[in-house]
């Protein structure tokens, strides 16, 4: 199974109607998000790091969501959520795993 991009126009559109099968997870660190803000909609804050600093973390907070539904990542810039979500699919199986092209910056430079 293959990470998809998903631009944040399609996330906009996507949030619009968000289907109670989708989960958008925020992987950028907690100052992040104080800083840059969140995306209104977003289930919760994954933080990347957390694979190297306790990857059975950030493998347990993954496990309570369906690998069979669509789960889209986002980070600051789309380079962190890219790596996560080729984590997501080669090494827990996740199956619908989207990452946000451009990240928040994307998001923010199109209000």
């Amino acid at each position: 199974m293959t990470t998809h991009l998903m631009t944040v126009q399609e996330l906009f559109n996507c949030l619009q109607d968000k289907p109670d099968n989708a989960t958008l997870v925020d992987v950028r660190e907690y100052s992040e998000l104080k800083e840059q803000g969140v995306i209104k909609g977003y289930n919760q804050n994954i933080p990347w790091f957390l694979t190297n600093t306790d990857p059975d973390l950030f493998d347990q907070k993954f496990s309570t969501i369906n690998k069979e539904e669509q789960l889209i990542i986002v980070c600051r810039s789309g380079r962190r959520s890219g790596f996560a979500t080729d984590y997501l699919v080669s090494k827990l199986g996740f199956k619908n795993v989207y990452n946000i092209k451009g990240g928040i910056l994307d998001w923010i430079e199109q209000g």
